[in-house]
């Protein structure tokens, strides 16, 4: 598998707490992932094209995560959205 072919779970949370425990569950099953704190750092990321996800708070400083979903839409990114909540 090229390394643009290697599925890519994205997580967007603002909690550093629940990114890292996301990132170590994906790692300890095989799947690389790329963790952000806000919408605005995934979208400013150099993504690989390969096959990802997204795993995304609903509850975020700012936009919510349903805004963002929205944004993402709009902006023709078109990437399956896995929400959230620590509510």
């Amino acid at each position: 598998m090229t390394p643009a072919a290697v599925p890519t779970v994205f997580v967007i949370d603002d909690d550093d707490l629940v990114r890292t425990a996301i990132r170590g569950m994906l790692k300890s099953v095989g799947l690389r992932s790329e963790t952000f704190g806000t919408p605005q750092e995934f979208l400013c990321s150099k993504r690989p094209d390969g096959p990802s996800c997204l795993v995304l708070d609903v509850r975020l400083p700012g936009v919510s995560g349903l805004d963002f979903q929205r944004e993402l839409a709009q902006a023709g990114i078109r990437i399956p959205i896995i929400f959230i909540i620590g509510h």
